[in-house]
């Protein structure tokens, strides 16, 4: 076989692979989407976390039968030390396009640790089911009220002395910033 022949068989193996690929893994997007949000965040307690603080939400896709999945580096500081997977988020989106104004949550137990002082990083959590291809969210506007037990777009849960703490963040995305496709 000539070197053009086999270069050629070898390209259209490598074609084929890739395709076999694409097709079992969804719609994986190659590069996490980010956007700009800015939250206001109170605990149950009443102390007030942040105003108006300006934080970064990201999604990711891993593809085939997996929830999509999203991850917040919020505009907190971290007021003690937080060990792996103790803080329990939910990031409420709310549909947009085909479903407009279907409320999607992303939920989990995921954190990196965090010295005091550190920025509050949660997730990646997964959505509570794998969207469909060609769908479109984005962070659920809760910013014309302050952060409530039933107003918030992020809540965050812990414990602090063995007592259970919400955190609610109302907020908004960044107007200009386009909706997140899965």
């Amino acid at each position: 076989m000539s070197r053009t022949k086999l270069a050629s068989a070898g390209i259209a193996c490598s074609a084929a692979a890739f395709a076999a690929v694409m097709a079992l893994s969804g719609t994986a997007n190659a590069v996490p989407d980010s956007r700009s949000v800015t939250l206001t965040c109170q605990d149950s307690t009443g102390t007030t976390w942040t105003t108006g603080g300006t934080g970064t939400l990201t999604s990711s896709d891993p593809g085939g039968t997996a929830a999509q999945k999203m991850k917040l580096v919020s505009p907190l500081t971290a007021p003690i030390n937080i060990p792996a997977n103790s803080l329990t988020t939910t990031i409420r989106t709310i549909q947009t396009g085909a479903g407009a104004g279907t409320v999607r949550d992303f939920t989990g137990t995921v954190n990196l640790p965090m010295n005091t002082g550190n920025q509050i990083n949660l997730g990646p959590v997964a959505g509570t089911s794998r969207l469909a291809a060609g769908t479109t969210v984005r962070l659920k506007d809760t910013s014309a009220a302050g952060p409530s037990a039933t107003n918030w777009s992020v809540k965050i849960t812990t414990s602090i002395s063995g007592s259970p703490v919400d955190i609610w963040c109302s907020g908004k995305q960044d107007a200009a910033s386009a909706d997140y496709s899965f």
